[in-house]
């Protein structure tokens, strides 16, 4: 406990110097993780590209799971979106008008998630 409390304050402590803005301190956070998120999405994509999509069941790994369960899970991703949304806007102490823009950016990432899912899904019904 007293390790991740001595990282919070080295964290807040930086932060709060002026080394950067907000934004600056929200990009340092997002980039890497992005970045990963990207790596790791091709991979996956690739390793299941052609295998049997499940529609029942309990599925762990998002790339396994038929277009309707994809559809399924975005739906359940919005209270994890809006944990999201409240943590980097308290980490980065960003002001109203930039928690504004990443929730706009991430909802709207997670509508097009939905509705290409769905799109996709309705297709494959036919």
């Amino acid at each position: 406990m007293t390790t991740s409390k001595n990282t919070w304050l080295r964290l807040n402590h930086h932060w709060k110097k002026g080394d950067g803005s907000a934004i600056e301190n929200l990009l340092n956070i997002m980039i890497p993780g992005l970045i990963g998120g990207l790596i790791a999405t091709v991979i996956l994509a690739l390793v299941y590209k052609n295998k049997e999509k499940k529609d029942k069941g309990v599925v762990f790994s998002y790339y396994k799971l038929s277009y309707r369960r994809k559809m399924i899970r975005t739906l359940w991703s919005i209270p994890i979106l809006v944990i999201l949304i409240i943590g980097i806007s308290f980490l980065a102490e960003l002001d109203l008008t930039q928690i504004i823009i990443l929730a706009v950016f991430f909802f709207a990432l997670d509508g097009i998630q939905f509705l290409y899912n769905y799109w996709k899904w309705k297709k494959l019904e036919q």
